[in-house]
């Protein structure tokens, strides 16, 4: 192919040399014996003096590559030279389509089409290929004789039968008769499409001529979106009976609306922490803020487009939507540039998103601990305690909370992470809640939620953990969960499970605990219905037999009105429940398929696995193992890392969070 086209680009200087005016009119022929098509071409075009893009051919004997060189035999081509404006020119598209083919052609017999036009009758004759047979004489007579046609050149007829040159050879008169086609023109209502469906001619008549259907259009007033190819093309192919899309108008395109574009992120991102080389997470490396500058471009707007106008086929314009704006809304510590297409910050500190609008605001420190000093705290930015959260105080945050102390029996609540440098002591009582992860040094006694992971690096002590992720008890010296009941939806993982002392430990992964605390109060609500229930019925069933032999007295009356309303509240709620509970149940099933739960060191007895709805209990001691779910059973196998904590504990830099 690539050697075909370079012979075509040579041959241009062959050509531009030529005279004016001297072109073929009239064909040349000669037959080569070449073992590629390159080659016959090129031989060819010497032999005639003229380019090979004026060049056809036809494979009369088919060649053979021998085997091993041995018996090789070259093809027998018959190529003809054709004038420009009548031949097929070689060029690279159509050397594509028509010559780069395997060398031993499929085989093919000719062809030949008999086309009447008001212009005159005509025929056309394509040779065959391969080893296919020729077209005969008495085939197209026999053919002419059905449509009746006895008056045409037969000369011509003979000569295209010959040499057949794949073009319309005109071989008689048209005669208009009552067998031509005729056509139907039809205009969507909404004047975007037009059809035409043409019959098939019979006998002799005529097929439709392109201008007729032009002149049809013109007047119906179809001037826009004629498809003039599409219009030859159905006449070519004889597309008879068959609606086609002559005519097509342009949709309208709404413009884009505006979109603002924000160069800082609007969700809280994973932290990660680096280990120390005696393998304990360093806590002090961590960076959870994401901080911005004076005069820092915040957010951008991507101005809105207008929209583009449609058009029917009869010219009407139809009118398009232009985008709509969006506000750039911005709000403390922060102001519009110039030309309102930029939020800029005011200060140094932390940019939130919050309630649409963008705002910095700085971290809020405490320098020492949060008590009576201090009073609750509620930032709607980072939080920063040097010291301790004391017993019965609240801290919220709208982002980050980072804590260099303890926290006591407190509640603490976080929209991102929450950082514990030392532990939690919560006396059974302290309530930490976080939107993002949770990481500390200890955990005990305390009631601990995450919608991402929780990871410490000492001791999980009769506490009541979930995350919506993994639970991670890894990097100090002892790394145990004991006592209490910790779930995860992934994975937990700990150097130790359980204690010596056969310390009840319930261990629970692959379930989501949020959505499993639904269910048990969607059955608990069910109970307290199927309690009251009956009461409601059995009285509504008195009063409904009482109401079959007469009217009710008016307080009988409203009694029956008030258990008839709450008995169908009550049905309507149960019907509610069981469609939660069902919903509920599926996207369980859906989840932690792949959970575990292991232990680098040891799992004592007392410790109690649940894998989704599948446990196991511990009676004897276990090392280096993990507990994972199959065939409806909890099976063990040797230890496997935590994917993400292996990541974790490579030491990368932290990155910045809201």
């Amino acid at each position: 192919m690539d050697r075909l086209k370079d012979l075509l680009v040579e041959d241009e200087e062959f050509e531009s040399k030529q005279p004016d005016g001297e072109s073929f009119t009239e064909e040349t022929e000669v037959e080569v014996y070449a073992f590629s098509i390159e080659e016959a071409l090129k031989t060819a075009a010497d032999a005639l003096k003229t380019s090979i893009a004026n060049l056809q051919y036809e494979v009369l004997e088919r060649g053979s590559p021998g085997f091993l060189g041995i018996g090789k035999k070259p093809f027998k081509y018959l190529v003809r030279a054709t004038g420009r404006a009548e031949g097929l020119s070689l060029t690279p598209e159509t050397i594509k389509r028509e010559l780069v083919e395997p060398q031993f052609a499929v085989d093919k017999d000719g062809s030949f089409r008999i086309l009447v036009k008001k212009e005159g009758i005509f025929i056309k004759v394509d040779p065959p290929q391969g080893k296919g047979k020729k077209i005969n004489l008495q085939t197209i007579q026999h053919q002419l004789m059905l449509k009746d046609i006895a008056k045409y050149d037969e000369n011509v007829v003979k000569q295209e039968v010959e040499r057949p040159s794949s073009r319309y050879k005109k071989i008689g008169e048209y005669t208009p008769s009552q067998y031509d086609s005729h056509f139907q023109l039809q205009i969507s209502p909404d004047e975007m499409k037009a059809y035409v469906t043409m019959t098939k001619p019979e006998k002799y008549g005529r097929v439709v001529d392109t201008e007729e259907v032009f002149a049809a259009l013109k007047a119906k007033n179809v001037t826009y979106g004629i498809k003039k190819d599409a219009i030859e093309n159905a006449i070519e192919n004889e597309l008879f009976n068959i609606p086609i899309v002559v005519a097509e108008g342009d949709m309208p395109v709404d413009g884009k609306d505006a979109q603002i574009k924000y160069h800082f992120k609007t969700s809280t991102d994973e932290v990660k922490f680096e280990v120390a080389e005696d393998g304990s997470v360093d806590f002090h490396k961590l960076d959870l803020i994401q901080s911005v500058v004076v005069g820092q471009v915040l957010a951008t707007k991507i101005p809105s487009e207008k929209g583009k106008a449609g058009r029917t086929i009869t010219g009407k314009i139809i009118p398009a939507r232009d985008g709509k704006d969006v506000k750039l809304n911005f709000g403390n510590n922060t102001h519009l540039s110039p030309d309102g297409m930029q939020v800029i910050s005011d200060i140094n500190g932390q940019v939130i998103f919050k309630n649409n609008k963008i705002q910095v605001e700085p971290v809020y420190e405490v320098s020492g601990d949060v008590d009576l000093t201090t009073g609750d705290i509620n930032f709607p930015g980072n939080v920063i305690i040097y010291g301790n959260v004391n017993d019965t105080f609240k801290v919220y945050s709208g982002a980050n909370i980072e804590i260099k102390g303890n926290i006591g029996k407190a509640s603490v609540v976080a929209e991102g992470n929450i950082i514990v440098r030392q532990g939690i002591q919560g006396k059974d009582e302290a309530r930490i809640v976080s939107a993002g992860d949770v990481y500390a040094k200890f955990i005990e006694r305390a009631n601990v939620k995450a919608e991402g992971y929780v990871v410490v690096t000492e001791v999980i002590l009769h506490s009541n953990v979930e995350s919506k992720k993994k639970i991670i008890c890894q990097g100090g010296k002892r790394s145990q969960i004991a006592g209490g009941r910790v779930r995860a939806l992934y994975e937990i993982n700990a150097k130790y499970l359980g204690a010596e002392a056969y310390t009840e430990t319930i261990l629970e992964a692959g379930i989501d605990p949020e959505a499993e605390d639904k269910i048990m109060e969607i059955h608990k609500r069910k109970e307290v219905i199927q309690k009251e229930w009956p009461e409601i019925t059995q009285e509504l069933s008195n009063l409904t037999m009482m109401l079959g032999r007469g009217a009710l007295p008016p307080d009988m009356q409203e009694k029956y009105n008030l258990l008839t309303l709450k008995n169908n509240e009550l049905r309507q709620e149960m019907t509610a429940l069981d469609e939660q509970l069902k919903s509920l149940q599926e996207y369980l099933d859906t989840i932690g398929k792949d959970a575990k739960i292991s232990a680098s060191k040891t799992v004592y007895p007392g410790v109690k696995i649940k894998i989704k709805n599948d446990a196991l209990a511990i009676k004897s001691e276990y090392k280096f193992v993990t507990f994972y779910r199959e065939g409806g059973l909890v099976k063990i196998a040797p230890y496997e890392k935590s994917k993400e904590m292996e990541e974790k504990i490579k030491g990368l830099t932290k990155t910045r969070n809201i």
